[in-house]
């Protein structure tokens, strides 16, 4: 089992070490988010919640679960802050109201879990329908391979997924 849960303030803060230690990522991604807003709020949908073991999960994780995840919906919200080929930012976040981005990836939880473990692409996932995107496609497909290399660090974490780690 690893430490490291998806979704978590950990895993937030995992991946943003990931893209800020990526020359690849640097190089590719340093016009990204300059004379623009790079930032992206990930709007992940229909987490099963009612499916998790909330007395099983460690404290913080569960305080983490409970402030930004919407426990009628299964929604929850991450921003992901990128210019100029750093990330700026990575955490949860209670209101999406309340920060400011350029870019939302909206999601069903299952499809979020075939980005992060690699299995679906961020572009391949927009282009198919899987992910909605609010904000500039053609941006986004401008720095396609900004994207991919996101997906590509994503996928290196060694994390579980809360659902299937704490499943009731």
């Amino acid at each position: 089992m690893s430490d490291i849960v998806f979704p978590s303030q950990a895993w937030f803060t995992e991946y943003r070490k990931r893209i800020n230690g990526d020359d690849e990522y640097a190089e590719i991604s340093g016009d990204w988010g300059v004379g623009f807003d790079g930032d992206f709020v990930f709007e992940m949908r229909q987490m099963p919640v009612d499916d998790i073991d909330f007395d099983a999960l460690p404290e913080e994780l569960a305080a983490e679960l409970e402030e930004y995840v919407d426990r009628e919906t299964g929604t929850g919200y991450a921003l992901l802050g990128l210019e100029g080929g750093e990330c700026t930012s990575a955490e949860l976040i209670a209101d999406v109201d309340d920060v400011e981005y350029g870019f939302k990836m909206v999601a069903e939880f299952d499809t979020w879990k075939q980005l992060v473990s690699g299995q679906i692409g961020a572009i391949d996932g927009m282009m198919s329908g899987q992910f909605e995107l609010e904000g500039d496609m053609q941006k986004v497909l401008q720095y396609s391979d900004s994207a991919a290399r996101l997906t590509e660090l994503s996928s290196n974490i060694d994390a579980t997924f809360v659902d299937e780690e704490y499943g009731a």
